[in-house]
């Protein structure tokens, strides 16, 4: 993963149209593990101390971390998303939008996703974190950047983790 470089990946986070899409990035950036993302809700974070704190799929503290500013106002913004745009705005298809449900997770789903995945559903979980992976997968495509499908696999050490 010797490819991936901050620079690249606050650049991908800054053209992502989807606040829930620019989330996903900003916490890999600070060193949130994708299957920690799955558990987060819109009350993992303390607004006023910048404090996300990180469960595991029974509810218990794992650890919490202290965000940037720019992860705070993304999640805020991707906690309030209702409608995702598709493709980043690049649909070739007529719909180019669709509806989030309403949940407490940050990470919200698509009707689509969930019936997509429905047959062999056995918990929430793991169709959020289906879309978190085609949602990384699709951004790797759009940004010509593979690698940001390996980033699915475990925590980013940059040497730099002085980001904006």
């Amino acid at each position: 993963m010797e490819n991936i470089t901050l620079e690249k990946m606050l650049s991908i986070e800054r053209q992502c149209v989807n606040a829930q899409d620019a989330v996903i990035i900003r916490l890999l950036i600070e060193g949130i593990e994708i299957n920690e993302l799955v558990y987060l809700t819109n009350d993992s974070l303390d607004l006023i101390n910048r404090l996300l704190t990180i469960a595991d799929h029974s509810g218990r503290t794992i650890r919490t971390i202290v965000l940037s500013k720019r992860c705070v106002e993304l999640f805020r913004s991707a906690s309030d998303q209702t409608i995702y745009i598709l493709d980043n705005g690049y649909s070739p298809i007529k719909q180019s939008s669709v509806n989030l449900r309403d949940s407490d997770s940050l990470i919200k789903i698509s009707f689509q996703d969930y019936m997509a995945n429905e047959s062999m559903i056995t918990e929430m979980d793991s169709v959020i974190l289906r879309a978190i992976y085609r949602r990384l997968k699709r951004l790797a495509e759009i940004f010509s950047f593979p690698e940001l499908v390996q980033l699915t696999t475990g925590k980013l050490n940059f040497k730099s983790m002085s980001y904006a």
